[in-house]
C-alpha cells in the first residue's frame, strides 16, 4: 500500500529542504522545486529530466540577461514575449522536452521579481537547482533504489507471466479437459492487452540507456531487453493468430489428436515461460537463461506421423488449412523461444 516513489520524494525533498535552511543561504526553497521536477521513478529517468532542467536553467538565464538588457527601449510585455519566444526556439533546436519550462520561470520571475537583484539571484537559483537534482540521484541509489533495468525486467516478467495464462487458456480451448476454473476467455482484447503491456516495455528503453554510460546501445542490459522484447513479440503474434484462426473439434477423430497434441504443446510452452519468469524475477545483476531447454511433448514431436494419416483427408478443406495455420504459428513460436535462448546465452557469454 506504501508508493515508494512518492514516499522517496517526499523524504528527499525535505531533507534537502532541511539542509538549504540550515546553510542560511537564501532562496532555498529551489531545491524542494527541482526534487519534485526531477524525480521520474527510475535513476536513468532522473538523470534525463535533470539534465534538461539545468540546461533549461542556463538557457534561461542567458536570455534573461541578454533581453533584460538588450531590450530596455522595448515595452516590458513586449521584450517578455519576445524573451519567451526565442527560449522556445532555441529550447526546440536543443531538443529539449522540460527544460524549457524551467527556463520559462527564470525569465518570468527574473524579470518581474528579481529584476533588481539578477547577478546575486541567478548563480543561487542554479546552484539549489544543481544541489537538488544531485540529491533526487543520491536519493533514487539509496533510498528504495529505482533503476531502469530493475523497472524493465519487472515489467518483462509481468508479461512473461501473462503469456502462460494466455497460452494456458488457449490450450484448454482446443482440449477441454485442460480447462482452468474461472480462466478468462481469450479474445482480441487480450491480445490488445498483451501488445500494450510491451509497447510499456519498449518506453523505457530510454531511461535504461540514461543508466549505462557510454555506448549504452552495446551494454549486455540493452542487448538483453532487446532480445527478450524480440521473443515476446513472436509469442505475442501466436497469441494473435490463434486467436484469428479459432479451432473446431466437430471433425474426424484425427483432427481431435492434432488439436490435443497443440495442447499440449502450450502447456508445455507455458511451463517453460515459467522458467523465464524465475530466472528474471530471481536474477541478482543479469538473468542467466534457463539450465533446461524447451522439451516439447511426444505427441508434438509425433505430429508428422499424424499428418500423414490418411484420415486427415477426410476432413474439410477450410479446416486443413486453419489446422495448418494454427501449427505453422506454434512452430513458429518454438523457433522464437530457442532463438531468444541462443542470443541469451550468447550476450551473457555462455556457450
Amino acid at each position: 500500500m506504501i508508493n515508494h516513489n512518492a514516499l522517496r520524494t517526499a523524504l528527499t525533498a525535505g531533507l534537502g529542504n532541511a539542509f538549504a535552511s540550515l546553510s542560511g543561504v537564501e532562496f532555498s526553497q529551489y531545491v524542494a522545486l527541482a526534487v519534485l521536477a526531477v524525480s521520474s521513478g527510475t535513476y536513468g529517468g532522473a538523470i534525463a529530466l535533470g539534465r534538461q532542467r539545468l540546461l533549461g536553467t542556463v538557457l534561461g538565464s542567458v536570455l534573461l540577461l541578454i533581453g533584460y538588457e538588450g531590450l530596455r527601449g522595448v515595452p516590458m510585455p513586449l521584450a517578455l514575449a519576445l524573451t519567451l519566444g526565442a527560449l522556445r526556439l532555441l529550447g526546440g533546436l536543443l531538443k529539449l522536452r522540460v527544460g524549457y519550462k524551467a527556463g520559462g520561470m527564470i525569465i518570468v520571475m527574473g524579470w518581474l521579481v528579481h529584476e533588481g537583484g539578477l547577478a546575486t539571484w541567478i548563480p543561487i537559483r542554479f546552484f539549489w537547482t544543481s544541489f537538488g537534482v544531485l540529491i533526487t540521484l543520491l536519493g533514487l541509489r539509496l533510498f528504495w533504489p529505482a533503476r531502469g533495468l530493475d523497472n524493465s525486467l519487472d515489467l518483462m516478467a509481468g508479461l512473461l507471466s501473462q503469456l502462460q495464462s494466455c497460452f494456458r487458456d488457449l490450450a484448454a480451448r482446443v482440449d477441454p479437459s485442460k480447462t482452468v476454473q474461472g480462466a478468462d476467455p481469450i479474445g482480441i482484447g487480450r491480445y490488445r492487452a498483451l501488445r500494450n503491456q510491451l509497447i510499456a516495455i519498449r518506453q523505457q528503453r530510454p531511461a535504461l540507456l540514461q543508466e549505462l554510460g557510454t555506448l549504452p546501445e552495446r551494454h549486455p542490459a540493452t542487448l538483453l531487453m532487446a532480445n527478450f522484447e524480440a521473443t515476446a513479440s513472436r509469442l505475442i503474434t501466436l497469441v494473435g493468430g490463434l486467436v484469428r484462426e479459432p479451432p473446431a473439434l466437430q471433425d474426424p477423430q484425427l483432427v481431435v489428436r492434432l488439436h490435443r497434441a497443440e495442447a499440449e504443446f502450450l502447456e508445455a510452452m507455458a511451463g517453460h515461460l515459467g522458467l523465464w519468469e524465475q530466472q528474471i524475477r530471481g536474477r541478482k545483476v543479469l538473468p542467466e537463461p534457463p539450465e533446461t531447454l524447451l522439451q516439447p511433448p511426444p505427441s508434438w514431436q509425433e505430429l508428422g506421423r499424424e499428418l500423414n494419416d490418411p484420415t486427415a483427408n477426410t476432413a474439410s478443406l477450410e479446416l486443413l488449412e486453419r489446422i495448418a495455420t494454427r501449427l505453422m504459428l506454434c512452430r513458429q513460436a518454438e523457433q522464437a523461444i530457442r532463438d531468444g535462448e541462443a542470443h541469451w546465452s550468447t550476450i551473457l557469454g555462455r556457450t
